[in-house]
């Protein structure tokens, strides 16, 4: 079976293995700090707090927005996108606060138009999603509405740029994800990212228990969102190395732009339009075929030992969301996700392997169209 992800780690155990050695496995030891300051460097941000996974790093996004700015009372977030940026939110804030965003079924990520963001309510904060790896050119919108205030869930995003800057390092706080189907992976792990020292300083009491200066003395309601000190000997040695994982990555990108280019050409397939003065972060290659049924073509490539995925769905399938407030009647969304395929991307895929990926999606096609 061809997967549709897998984590590329051959090259990146030395550190971790040193930190079993030495015996500090917990969130002690030197790789904790080494991979956070790493992180600073290569995204251009000044706070980074390494976390247990993307999900707890997302929560602190809302935390941050909750101790930053307590009269926010809406929140816009995008749809046909993974639900854990918005059950994030739903756990710090009442239902009543979201507003689903009307998708632009040509980028798979919320509508960017100055037309619609003058629309948006004023005392608000956007929750950005790079859906699927696809940037927002988040600087943008922040020109078109500095009265809003945006936080960057950049889980799928990481690596990717808007207007020659890392995502995630523009907003009041970011997060990232390394589960193991990211492009950088520690199994779980994920980090929180600003450039505000105030939220830096709030965050950083409270993913680790709320402690005071007076060791167990908590003066906050704590959690525990740290991350390991082998973890981060993971993610050290994959980012001292991420350029070249990054090069693999975009050829395979590439390779699949060349095999599809008769589909993408005539029509049969669709690729998802970026904005301008951005570059996707090539997490994981996606596209659109109007004419298939998802589940079927996920039953014939399974036959054909390969695994793909569908893309997200309109929130209001999950149970616990279907009373979300819309801006607008929003079309797209069901389409979306009735023909969004994710094909197998991870980084030692091998130019056969994606030969043949495609060829069964042409024998499909040709079968079933």
């Amino acid at each position: 079976m061809i997967p549709i992800y897998k984590p590329y780690l051959k090259k990146y155990k030395t550190s971790a293995l040193k930190s079993i050695e030495d015996e500090w496995i917990s969130n002690h030891g030197i790789f904790v700090k080494l991979a956070g300051d790493k992180l600073c460097e290569i995204l251009g941000v000044k706070y980074c707090i390494l976390m247990n996974n993307g999900t707890s790093a997302t929560q602190c996004l809302y935390k941050a927005l909750k101790f930053k700015y307590p009269t926010v009372n809406k929140i816009y977030v995008p749809n046909n996108v993974f639900v854990a940026p918005i059950n994030c939110g739903l756990m710090e804030y009442d239902q009543s606060c979201f507003e689903i965003m009307r998708m632009s079924p040509k980028t798979l990520n919320i509508d960017t138009s100055e037309d619609y963001f003058a629309s948006l309510e004023p005392n608000s904060c956007v929750v950005i999603v790079h859906n699927l790896g696809n940037i927002i050119n988040v600087p943008r919108l922040q020109r078109l509405r500095p009265d809003l205030i945006f936080i960057e869930d950049n889980c799928e995003g990481l690596f990717g740029r808007y207007e020659n800057q890392c995502s995630g390092s523009v907003s009041l706080c970011s997060s990232v994800s390394f589960y193991g189907n990211k492009t950088v992976t520690t199994g779980e792990g994920g980090a929180f990212f600003t450039n505000d020292q105030e939220v830096y300083k709030f965050i950083k009491n409270i993913y680790s228990h709320g402690m005071s200066d007076k060791r167990y003395v908590h003066h906050n309601l704590g959690f525990n969102f740290r991350m390991t000190n082998v973890q981060a000997g993971f993610l050290y040695d994959q980012l001292n190395d991420y350029q070249h994982i990054m090069t693999l990555k975009q050829a395979i990108f590439d390779n699949y732009d060349c095999l599809l280019a008769p589909l993408i050409n005539d029509g049969t397939v669709v690729k998802s339009d970026i904005e301008s003065d951005t570059q996707i972060s090539y997490w994981m290659y996606n596209m659109s075929i109007p004419s298939i049924n998802y589940e079927k073509l996920e039953a014939f490539m399974e036959q054909k030992n390969v695994q793909i995925r569908p893309v997200f769905y309109d929130l209001h399938i999950h149970n616990h969301m279907k009373e979300l407030k819309k801006t607008v009647d929003d079309p797209f969304t069901k389409i979306i996700s009735d023909h969004g395929v994710m094909l197998p991307s991870h980084p030692e895929l091998t130019p056969e392997e994606q030969k043949y990926i495609v060829s069964c999606i042409n024998e499909f096609i040709d079968t079933y169209h």
